[in-house]
């Protein structure tokens, strides 16, 4: 089953939401919050939740998800789907509209997430202690972002966002992401590695694969074995499992079923 929301998540416009549930779950039930990709396809956001894109495995996440008795919800992020699509305010003008007012485009969009956790929490059916957060590319790194930024995010997945951007600044990578990625004095004042850290002990699962331009495998290979580390120090030493795996840019079918494996584990242990 699939619910339509408007909700009012920040002071500037509503947002529009999907609930993905079965049927068959009474009570309490895990949330899954599925944050979607970029791909510069801006006509389609929340619904990528239902219906997937050729970079991603076949059935929907929302299939999956709702199979195993969670709930799934999505937004649209700031330019995407109903909130802009094809038709809307380029994201390159939100990345300077909201310089010019002291805020990030990526700051706006993780504050309609963690605006999101607000309102799940009102809701009878939500079991706070059980709230994930998933996504692929755009949407994975804004997984282990929200993470960081929010300890109601109890469990995170992240497909293909394990991207260093010292390292990115290295090699010559910046541009292999868009504008909304990068916030001004960032790497001036902290590291990709310290705000990972911010989400240790909750369990993390972060896949990339080895072709994979846009988390260039040095950066995941340099922090993979730093964050096992820092989970072991903390007494932890299993809830970190970070992996490069064959594939590109994309969820591969190997992906997909560790995934699955590690939230069915996560959610209903």
């Amino acid at each position: 089953m699939v619910e339509r929301y408007q909700l009012h998540l920040n002071r500037l416009e509503s947002v529009p939401a999907l609930r993905a549930y079965s049927k068959t779950v009474s009570g309490k039930r895990p949330v899954v919050i599925y944050l979607h990709s970029h791909g510069g396809n801006f006509p389609l956001g929340k619904s990528e939740m239902i219906n997937g894109t050729d970079y991603l495995q076949n059935p929907s996440f929302a299939k999956v998800i709702t199979d195993m008795g969670a709930d799934d919800w999505a937004i649209d992020a700031w330019g995407f789907e109903d909130r802009g699509g094809s038709h809307g305010v380029k994201e390159s003008e939100l990345f300077k509209e909201f310089l010019l007012e002291g805020q990030t485009l990526w700051g706006m969009r993780l504050f309609d997430q963690q605006s999101l956790i607000d309102y799940l929490s009102t809701r009878p059916e939500v079991n706070m202690d059980k709230i994930a957060s998933i996504g692929m590319s755009m949407g994975g790194m804004e997984s282990w972002w929200l993470a960081a930024l929010e300890p109601r995010v109890k469990i995170v997945v992240d497909i293909s966002g394990q991207t260093d951007l010292s390292v990115l600044k290295k090699y010559r990578l910046l541009d292999k992401h868009n504008f909304y990625l990068y916030v001004p004095g960032m790497l001036k004042y902290t590291s990709t590695l310290e705000i990972q850290e911010l989400i240790a002990p909750r369990p993390r699962l972060s896949m990339v694969g080895n072709r994979d331009l846009l988390c260039f495998y040095p950066g995941p290979e340099a922090l993979n074995p730093a964050l096992a580390k820092y989970y072991a120090d903390q007494g932890h030493p299993d809830n970190f499992i970070g992996k490069i795996m064959t594939g590109g840019h994309q969820e591969t079918q190997e992906m997909r079923a560790c995934w699955t494996k590690f939230l069915k584990q996560q959610l209903f242990n």
